[in-house]
Order: C-alpha cells, then sequence, then structure tokens
C-alpha cells in the first residue's frame, strides 16, 4: 500500500510538470543517505520487531533516451534489518535489566529502474522496477545497562540473495551546465523469503527499506 501511495503521489508532482527533450545521454554519479528498514513475514517478527535507522550508499549509471524516459541502475552497500527489546535474565531466572538487539542484514544491491522525468531547470522524476541483492553478512548486535555487548553472525542461516521491487519519487537541480544534485525517497520492497531454514509458524523473512538519498550528478555526452 504505501508503495501504491508513493507512485500515485509521484504521478500527481509530475502532472504538473513541464515535459521535455533530454539535453544529454549519459548521467553517472554518487548517492547515498540515511534510512529506515524493517523486517516482516512472520508473527514473531511482526510482533516484536521495529523499525531501525539504516543507510546506503554506492554509485550510480543513468542513460537517457531522448524524450522523458530513462534507464537507471547503481551498485550499492545497504544496510536492512530491524530492532527489538527484551528482558534479559540470569541463571536464576532473575531480571537482570532490558536488552536491546539489532539485526544487520549487509546487502550489495543493483536495482534496475526506469525513470520517467519532467520540468526543464528543476526535474522531477519518478521510477521503478526490480532490485537485486547479494547478502554479504547477516550479524546482530545486542546490548543494555547491566549487560555487556554482544555481537554475532548468522549469515550461514540466511540465502545469500534477495530480490523486490524499487519505487521511487525525486528531483534534480543543476548547479552548471554538467553538474546536478538530486534528492530521492526510494523504497525497497523485499518479495523473496532470505531464511535458508524454516521460520515460526511457517513465516517467511522479508525485507523493507526506505531510503531518502542525496546524489551529485555528472552530466556526459550532450546532445
Amino acid at each position: 500500500m504505501n508503495n501504491i501511495k508513493l507512485i500515485f503521489i509521484g504521478l500527481l508532482i509530475l502532472n504538473s510538470g513541464t515535459i521535455y527533450g533530454q539535453t544529454n545521454r549519459f548521467d553517472i554519479g554518487i548517492e547515498g543517505s540515511p534510512g529506515l528498514t524493517f523486517l516482516r513475514g512472520n508473527d514473531f517478527i511482526d510482533k516484536y520487531h521495529n523499525t531501525t535507522m539504516s543507510f546506503s550508499g554506492g554509485f550510480f549509471f543513468q542513460f537517457n533516451f531522448k524524450k522523458i524516459i530513462s534507464l537507471h541502475t547503481n551498485i550499492a552497500y545497504e544496510r536492512k534489518g530491524s530492532i527489538t527489546t527484551a528482558q534479559a535474565t540470569n541463571m536464576y531466572g532473575n531480571s537482570i535489566g532490558e536488552v536491546t538487539i539489532n539485526t544487520n542484514f549487509d546487502y550489495l544491491t543493483i536495482p534496475i529502474l526506469l525513470r520517467a522525468t519532467f520540468g526543464k531547470k528543476v526535474q522531477f522524476f519518478v521510477n521503478g522496477g526490480p532490485y537485486f541483492g547479494y547478502l554479504l553478512k547477516n550479524t546482530f548486535v545486542s546490548k543494555g545497562d547491566n549487560i555487556p555487548r554482544t555481537t554475532g553472525d548468522n549469515t550461514k542461516f540466511n540465502k545469500r540473495f534477495d530480490t523486490g521491487i524499487s519505487t521511487g519519487l525525486g528531483l534534480s537541480v543543476p548547479v552548471k551546465t554538467r553538474f546536478a544534485v538530486s534528492f530521492e525517497i526510494r523504497n525497497n520492497l523485499g518479495l523473496y523469503n532470505v531464511s535458508a531454514g524454516p521460520v515460526v509458524n511457517n513465516g517467511t523473512i522479508k525485507t523493507n527499506s526506505t531510503n531518502f538519498l542525496f546524489g551529485f550528478i555528472y552530466r556526459l555526452g550532450l546532445r
């Protein structure tokens, strides 16, 4: 539902723009961001795991067709996951405080997006398409007031690949003829069960992230 709302808002913005002919063939650059992420797919995660902060960053390439359509892709390091809290107990079953556990999935992610761009100087865009992720590692970090910090590696319990749908909208502002800066809100909705083993109540583990991407663009191949 969030993805549908995102696309709808994007279309409303773009309807107010002016169609233009794109003046350069290629864009390259860097983009990165803070973001929000959570896991979903089974009763335990839905009840006890919450949204947490995340981040991503990488390089992008964009091929611009003559009209409004572009093909946009990037390779990025992206952290996904969730956070949960629980009561820790000692060997006698007595509570010794609250513990916070961060579950981190670190991916190398490649989206393949079709982008429509409108406007002249300040340009608005909306894009969508599949993404493909490769799991670098899955770790957990637990800590509490009276509990020592503990880390662990759960990579072997998860599948290496993830895939889903990316949707986003944003704007770019020219700085000079060949340079621009951009801002985009992009949601990556995981559609694949990333757990390599059985999940509670025959459930799944799927990822979701929303990134607030800031980019620096260099334009090549002026027409």
